[in-house]
């Protein structure tokens, strides 16, 4: 089944939004690539900012989905939090990585009361209740700190991979991450982080 209009204007609009910004993609570019009336848009999402919004909410879903995959054939906790890191690197060092455009919506959108600013923030919030379901099941000591220091550093990784255009600021996140697991449980570091 075809996706729907709405669907596919968010998609046409966030490959715009991850490749020339919110504010340098007009609303007549995005119906152009979409193929859509002005009416759908209005119809849809009331203005452009909404759409915004509706693109960082499936961007959110996409990457949380894409994490949460990414490490389904693991079966401790403890190393799936270590693999949320080796997906970040694998996605940076892909074809398909833009940066973060959550750092760009805050960017573009300084406000933090603007809708696109408070959509950038939910998902740091869901990106840290992913870190803290993971952080509790591996019985990790202080799991709401820890689950919060987890995304930063992530986030943070996303940020660095944009500016340097490599999969290193993940494979750091990593090795930061594993140290403060290991500080949360005792448990010795692997030689995989001691090597690198």
């Amino acid at each position: 089944m075809p996706p729907s209009k709405k669907q596919h204007l968010i998609s046409c609009a966030r490959r715009l939004f991850e490749s020339e910004g919110f504010h340098t993609t007009g609303i007549d570019r995005i119906l152009e690539e979409a193929g859509v009336a002005k009416m759908t848009l209005y119809n849809n999402f009331g203005s452009k900012d909404m759409l915004i919004v509706a693109v960082l909410n499936d961007t959110s879903q996409d990457i949380l989905d894409r994490l949460s995959a990414s490490v389904t054939h693991i079966s401790d906790p403890y190393e799936q939090i270590l693999g949320i890191f080796d997906a970040l690197a694998l996605w940076h060092d892909s074809d398909d990585f833009c940066g973060c455009m959550f750092q760009a919506a805050v960017a573009e959108f300084p406000d933090p009361e603007s809708e696109p600013a408070k959509a950038a923030q939910s998902h740091l919030l869901r990106l840290t209740e992913l870190f803290y379901g993971l952080c509790i099941r591996a019985e990790l000591d202080d799991a709401r700190t820890l689950s919060s220091m987890l995304a930063m550093i992530a986030s943070g990784a996303n940020c660095t991979a944009r500016q340097i255009r490599t999969d290193l600021p993940a494979k750091h996140a990593r090795q930061i991450a594993e140290i403060l697991l290991e500080r949360a449980c005792s448990r010795p570091l692997s030689s995989n982080t001691i090597a690198n």
